[in-house]
């Protein structure tokens, strides 16, 4: 279903966009553009034209998973609601910059109830879990009454929010991560996926089923390994083979790629590897640094 609207120069982005916070740009061998902004995801976005943008896909901070310790930093609401509005103001504005025949590819994860009243303490692995009483620890059930123990249903929520906002919701799809790290637990089954939740700004969009039909996989059921490249940051970013099908079906060749979340830079890096130009935006200075040196080598 695609239509003939043009591709969009990433020079043309830069060259209208306007941004005062840190930001650096490059070429590629292949004379793709890339740009990485540091900042607020909102307010950087409020700079970049309407419509200028051919595929987004990108994976938010989870609802208390990690603290980055940086301020202003989505994740960390008091309640679901504020953490569901969070997320939805920054995709009004990703919806504003992609173009009307362009896809927005969220991955977002899922966070349990525990109500117990007290820190779950430190996690060894990982110094971005070191929380003390988090938000989904403190007693009377969040915002919305839940029941200790009980999954929030986090993805699904923010989806149902974005469809009131006038994105299209067209697939639902199932990320199995094969060889994911299991969990500790022995009452319930451990999880072993995540959601990919594919939107639309309208009925008529750029798809491509081609690559789905040719690897014979199912279509809306994606088992990929889950086994990102991090360089060792203490981040939990997605595998390439994830980016690389999501740009596959959903960006018309050419095309200028948006990460608003962007982590450690897989998705940028992704898509310069596949011929596409690409722009991330990243509070996290350290992020933005990691990823600027991968893309300089490129």
């Amino acid at each position: 279903m695609a239509n003939n609207k043009s591709v969009t120069p990433v020079e043309d982005v830069l060259d209208a966009a306007k941004i005062e916070e840190k930001e650096w740009h490059g070429k590629n061998l292949l004379n793709k553009t890339w740009s990485v902004y540091q900042g607020d995801a909102k307010k950087v976005l409020k700079n970049i034209p309407d419509e200028s943008i051919n595929c987004v896909v990108t994976s938010p901070p989870y609802f208390w998973l990690r603290d980055y310790g940086v301020d202003n930093q989505i994740g960390m609401e008091e309640t679901v609601d504020g953490y569901v509005q969070a997320i939805s103001a920054v995709m009004d504005d990703v919806q504003r910059v992609l173009q009307k025949d362009g896809l927005l590819f969220l991955n977002i994860g899922d966070t349990y109830y525990s109500g117990k009243g007290q820190s779950q303490g430190k996690d060894k692995k990982s110094n971005k879990r070191r929380f003390g009483l988090r938000a989904v620890d403190k007693s009377g059930g969040l915002d919305i009454d839940i029941q200790r123990k009980s999954v929030i249903g986090i993805p699904w929520r923010v989806a149902i929010e974005m469809t009131t906002r006038k994105w299209v919701l067209r697939s639902p799809i199932i990320w199995h991560r094969e060889n994911c790290l299991p969990e500790h637990v022995i009452d319930r089954p451990i999880r072993s996926y995540e959601y990919i939740f594919m939107f639309a700004k309208g009925r008529r969009y750029y798809f491509n089923k081609k690559p789905l039909i040719d690897k014979k996989v199912e279509e809306d059921m994606w088992t990929i390994t889950a086994r990102p490249k991090n360089g060792g940051l203490d981040t939990a970013p997605y595998p390439d083979e994830l980016v690389q099908r999501c740009l596959e079906i959903g960006c018309k060749p050419g095309g200028t790629v948006l990460d608003p979340f962007l982590g450690s830079g897989t998705t940028t890096r992704v898509a310069l590897s596949m011929g596409y130009s690409a722009i991330g935006i990243e509070l996290n200075k350290e992020f933005c640094q990691y990823s600027v040196d991968q893309l300089k080598v490129m």
